[in-house]
């Protein structure tokens, strides 16, 4: 069926078609947002809208069958995926949980993202509560955290204020520490390293979210610090690496492990990672309980508190 179909008056059976295009290209859509694999404005109302365009145009052309096929092969990974453990089992593999040192010189807690009402989202929160854990527990008296900027038409907003409204909150006594403004986990890395390298830090612990845990902490090391990782406690629907046994856990951490491996892929051929960085030799098991949890509660004795842009 091409567009010739049009042309020759037969416009009930092209209309069945772009009817079918036009099904095809919502219901992918809706696939790719409950693996939450959209980038940027694919995710959103421009997305929508253009999946289905690109496929009701496409049900008119040669590229039809191969739009039903993918269709059909994304709807049974979908049903697999919700209907299984297989999410489960490959993210175990490939979160990265490292054991702690008694002491490191700093704890560093990656941003994730920003709110229009100043607030960074849950997944930053998530973060930086778990990098406040670890300072309690008398792992370093020196906390790390990156930064991010977003604009929400109104203006920008940045994670600083609430980083430090969060912080203040902790009570305890600790040096707080920013980087310079980030976009990427790349950016992270040398932002990070551009501050702590000359000040001696080399030693962290660094907070990513469970299934970054593995990339974040190579491209770390790349540039100069020697990481234990920590993957944060997780409190979103699916978050972590074991899921509860509902398709929506099982969807999200399905795509953020396939997020993961293509980024991990497109990194190291940046040269972005620590040479060897995603081999099983350097992961451990991540079935055991978090692990922070394990680790005793204690406030750091630093004289006051220490607040830098």
């Amino acid at each position: 069926m091409t567009f010739e179909t049009l042309r020759s008056g037969n416009f009930p059976r092209a209309a069945m078609r772009l009817l079918e295009g036009f099904v095809i290209g919502v219901g992918m859509w809706c696939m790719g947002f409950a693996f939450d694999l959209l980038p940027g404005v694919l995710g959103d109302t421009p997305g929508v809208l253009l999946f289905a365009v690109v496929a009701t145009a496409a049900s008119l052309t040669r590229a039809r069958k191969a739009l039903v096929i993918a269709c059909g092969l994304v709807a049974a990974v979908v049903v697999i995926v919700s209907q299984t453990r297989i999410s489960g089992a490959l993210a175990s593999r490939w979160v990265r949980a490292d054991s702690l040192p008694a002491k490191v010189d700093a704890v560093v807690v990656t941003s994730a993202g920003v709110n229009a009402n100043g607030t960074i989202n849950g997944e930053g929160l998530d973060h930086l509560l778990s990098g406040l854990e670890l300072i309690r527990a008398g792992i370093a008296d020196t906390l790390v955290s990156t930064l991010v900027v977003d604009n929400f038409g109104a203006g920008e907003v940045s994670s600083a204020l609430d980083q430090d409204r969060v912080t203040a909150v902790f009570g305890g006594h600790i040096t707080l520490l920013r980087t310079a403004e980030s976009e990427s986990t790349r950016e992270e890395a040398v932002a990070s390293a551009n501050l702590l390298l000359p000040m001696k830090i080399t030693r962290i612990v660094l907070v990513a979210s469970p299934m970054h845990t593995r990339r974040a902490c190579a491209s770390f090391e790349a540039v100069g610090f020697k990481v234990a990782c920590v993957p944060a406690r997780s409190r979103a629907p699916g978050g972590g690496w074991t899921p509860a046994p509902w398709p929506r856990d099982r969807l999200t951490v399905f795509g953020d492990w396939v997020y993961e491996i293509v980024a991990t892929s497109l990194y190291r051929r940046r040269g972005w990672l620590r040479q060897g960085a995603g081999t099983a030799q350097h992961v451990e098991s991540a079935h055991r309980h978090f692990i922070v949890a394990q680790l005793p509660h204690m406030v750091t004795s630093v004289s006051l508190p220490t607040y830098r842009p």
